[in-house]
């Protein structure tokens, strides 16, 4: 067992870990530990097998021991990260901190806080969990706890509402002392630059896409629009912009009179064309439903930008919801970066550990398992076609589950899932996991061990429930252990290595038997948004052998991870200059709280927020066409910081005058109309491939990486 530093800085585990273990450790270069230590976590240990009925591991404490060292730690799945967490929690909430256990959604949250809640008793440590249906009170009570388990937008969304608050009283106020990242691969780097928004619902915005979705339903692919190579951004031809201005019987569609008319149809037209039912959304009984593709859930709460919303209501012929006014916002990374000491945990670190050090100065390392990993991992198969692919899985799944071998079936969208499930024969009964049954989640993952099952699953990271051979009393065990053990089978390529190595790790669970296989082909998504163009050329001319498709696929992965690297970066420098001018405004806004005169706090207040919500609109503009700045030889982020901060000169003056003018006219007699929105929602507002600005910045770059590659 060994907690492995990821770069070739000598790592003495002795400075971090005092001395350990149950029974004796071999350490590279160290002498083998052999006493428990009597510190922090002995008593919680005890506690835990009286609590629990189990010991836990000496891999668990290593962990929970980096945890309490502000590690960042990678666990296999099944190694035990829930307890681990929630030691580490306890000892730090002994010492008096705050602790807050960030989880990727309700279900994990809930689950986590209730499951340790006996082991959190009988050590005198308080605990609670905050989903999105509690409400203030309970939030605030939560937030008194020692421990609070809660989905990281939760507590983003909290810090959102305080930020509009007219006093002190009506704040949830969480304390950012420590906080445990769970998933912390997903949370810390692929959600990071995700703005988690407090929006106000603005009636009068509301846009009638009616005549724009007639409109474009009737243009033909090839005439009269065209779709890029990427998938990313689809435009009118010359053919479509006249079918367009003669059916709307108008003249020069592109003239400054008829800009609005101009976006409502190029946002209809991206709503037909690129966003597709059961891929991005769903439609239910409450409207349309996103789906967080990283996780194969439904995005509660979120919302596309730019009136791609509505756009798509139109398109299924539901009541348009009225566009959001944007009161402030805040990325998942400045959130996380508000604690004083954070620690994560995960599956797949390691991958992420340089990018873990830039963006948050974390160290990261390595638990290995408590028992060797039993798993044999199949060679990556790559297809010509995805018919070829299909009846290629569809052929495993038959042949493995007709000797009772259990089968999960990893897809990456309710499309997919749907398309193999009735591709598979009856007598199979598949069992089908994706966004439009997440309540029945526990229940259908418990079952994915038995003889014979066949599930299919979107997304598997942050499902949170075990695999356990044989079923969920392991009645069957043996049956499935001789029968070879879970199955895993990929039916894609996930866009980073790390989602294949999730799915791959609900096999081999605590040393248990499995096997994983993964199939992919020319055809795929991911190969076709990111192969260069020299392979586009291989793959046109056909019959493209089995080396060479491994090569385009494994290569079509890798540029995928260079985008989203970039991205991360380009997204992260954009957002310093605004977040050090709404570090400004906060610092005064809360100087306004505590004004002794309550109607000038009052004016003050709605002011701020005011001016602040132009500011950041204005920003949004800038940053919208900031990227043109480089054709000008101009570097796009300098300029922006050179802009936001012309911007915001003034600011303060320009409030300070505002307020004294409204003031003079409430001494009046005037009614001032300081109305706050009748109603505030909040989202996660993700960068989409459907032609936002960093849609078009990423294929851009992706161009350029594939040159590089094409290069190379």
């Amino acid at each position: 067992m060994a907690y492995r530093r990821t770069d070739s800085t000598s790592f003495d585990l002795r400075r971090l870990l005092p001395r350990w273990a149950a029974r004796a450790v071999g350490l590279p270069g160290s002498h083998a530990f052999t006493e428990i230590d009597d510190g922090r976590l002995a008593p919680i240990a005890r506690a835990t097998e009286n609590a629990l009925g189990y010991a836990p591991f000496p891999e668990q404490l290593m962990a929970a021991t980096a945890l309490l060292a502000g590690r960042a730690v990678e666990m296999d799945t099944g190694e035990g990260k829930t307890l681990a967490g929630a030691m580490a929690a306890i000892a730090l909430a002994r010492d008096g901190r705050r602790v807050h256990v960030l989880s990727v959604n309700d279900y994990l949250a809930r689950r986590d806080a209730e499951w340790m809640g006996t082991m959190f008793d009988a050590l005198g440590v308080s605990v609670a969990w905050i989903g999105q249906g509690s409400t203030p009170d309970e939030r605030r009570a939560a937030y008194r706890a020692d421990v609070v388990y809660a989905p990281f937008s939760e507590v983003g969304y909290d810090v959102l509402r305080d930020r509009q608050a007219e006093d002190e009283d009506s704040r949830t106020a969480p304390q950012f002392d420590v906080g445990i990242v769970d998933e912390a691969d997903a949370v810390m780097i692929d959600d990071a630059m995700t703005p988690l928004v407090l929006a106000g619902s603005d009636e009068a915005a509301a846009t009638d896409f009616a005549q724009a979705t007639a409109l474009v339903a009737n243009l033909v692919s090839g005439s009269d629009y065209e779709v890029d190579e990427d998938s990313a951004n689809v435009t009118l031809t010359g053919v479509g912009i006249d079918a367009v201005e003669k059916a709307a019987r108008i003249e020069g569609l592109f003239d400054e009179p008829n800009t609005s008319f101009l976006t409502r149809i190029n946002l209809a037209l991206h709503a037909r064309v690129l966003v597709l039912r059961d891929v991005d959304y769903l439609v239910t009984d409450e409207g349309i439903r996103l789906i967080n593709t990283a996780r194969g859930r439904i995005a509660h709460r979120q919302r596309w930008p730019d009136g791609l919303h509505a756009a798509v209501e139109a398109k299924e012929g539901l009541p348009i919801t009225p566009p959001g006014l944007v009161l402030d916002q805040i990325t998942v990374q400045d959130l996380l970066k508000s604690y004083e000491t954070l620690s994560g945990m995960s599956g797949t670190i390691l991958p992420v550990a340089d990018e873990l050090q830039e963006f948050y100065e974390l160290e990261s390392g390595r638990v290995e398992r408590h028992v060797k990993n039993a798993r044999y991992d199949h060679p990556l198969r790559a297809f010509a076609t995805h018919d070829e692919k299909i009846a290629a899985v569809v052929a495993e799944i038959e042949r493995r589950a007709g000797r009772g071998q259990p089968v999960l079936v990893g897809t990456q969208s309710v499309a997919a899932s749907e398309e193999l499930a009735s591709a598979l024969p009856g007598s199979l009964a598949p069992r089908v996991l994706n966004a439009r049954h997440d309540a029945d989640e526990a229940a259908i993952i418990a079952r994915a061990g038995e003889v014979g099952a066949v599930t299919i699953s979107t997304q598997m990271s942050g499902r949170g429930t075990d695999i356990r051979l044989g079923g969920r009393d392991e009645r069957d065990r043996e049956r499935v252990v001789a029968a070879g053990g879970l199955a895993v089978i990929a039916t894609d390529l996930y866009p980073s290595a790390r989602l294949d190595l999730q799915l791959r790790g609900r096999a081999g669970r605590q040393g248990d038997p499995g096997e994983t296989l993964t199939f992919a082909s020319l055809e795929d998504e991911l190969v076709r948004a990111n192969r260069t163009d020299t392979s586009a050329r291989v793959v046109a001319a056909g019959s493209v052998d089995e080396r060479t498709r491994l090569r385009i696929v494994r290569e079509a992965q890798s540029i995928a991870e260079s985008v989203r690297l970039d991205r991360h970066k380009s997204a992260w420098q954009y957002t310093r200059a605004i977040t050090r001018q709404r570090d400004k405004v906060l610092r005064v806004r809360d100087g306004a709280m505590r004004e002794e005169d309550p109607r000038r706090r009052t004016v003050t207040l709605f002011t701020l927020d005011e001016h602040w919500q132009r500011h950041l609109e204005a920003m949004s503009e800038l940053r919208d066409g900031i990227h043109l700045r480089r054709l000008a030889g101009q570097n796009p982020v300098d300029e922006f910081h050179r802009t936001a901060l012309r911007e915001f000169d003034g600011f303060f003056d320009a409030v300070d005058a505002d307020v004294a003018d409204r003031l003079e006219r409430a001494d009046s007699g005037e009614d001032l109309g300081l109305r706050r929105p009748s109603a505030t929602w909040t989202y996660m507002l993700r960068d989409d491939p459907f032609g936002d600005r960093m849609g078009r910045a990423a294929a851009a770059l992706r161009r350029w990486i594939r040159r590089e590659a094409d290069e190379r």
